[in-house]
């Protein structure tokens, strides 16, 4: 079995843990890569520096942004399938199209979002964070969510040279 299958058993074994956990382990993170500026969640057990549960990727001076998740179970290549995301706010439902990585083989749904889109206010506030994949769904962790949204807003909106 590829390791990026046990991802949604990882995410749930952390999620209905011991009662010491408030919330699952990880922690939202900020990376420059050649293909854009990328926000997601480092589950340290899992991969010191592979995002997982929930990313989001931009390229600078661009006001559009990628979102992916990989909480989704069952997914098949180029399906469609919506991203809800419970932050705080109101819960942001997105449409998506499940996409299978080269990489790894795992799929993910991916979708397209901008800049300005509240869910990054409410993820930088957020004390709880639910994400669901079709009828998928995870809690998340939200620890270093403010610094690393804001990182990230900041770094996409510098204009590209």
């Amino acid at each position: 079995m590829r390791p990026r299958r046990l991802l949604p058993a990882l995410i749930a074994a952390f999620a209905f843990a011991a009662p010491a956990f408030a919330q699952p382990q990880g922690y939202w993170a900020v990376a420059e890569a050649p293909d854009g500026i990328k926000l997601g969640i480092i589950f340290p057990d899992y991969s010191p520096n592979e995002f997982a549960g929930l990313g989001f990727v931009c390229s600078p001076g661009v006001e559009t942004a990628q979102g992916w998740s990989d909480v989704g179970k069952g997914l098949k290549g180029g399906a469609k399938t919506t991203v809800v995301i419970e932050a705080g706010g109101a819960p942001a439902r997105y449409a998506a199209k499940a996409e299978r990585s080269e990489m790894d083989d795992s799929v993910r749904a991916a979708f397209v979002t901008t800049l300005a889109d509240p869910i990054f206010d409410d993820l930088a506030a957020a004390q709880a964070l639910k994400v669901g994949v079709g009828r998928s769904a995870s809690q998340l962790p939200t620890r270093g969510a403010a610094k690393a949204v804001n990182a990230f807003r900041v770094k996409c909106r510098v204009a590209g040279e």
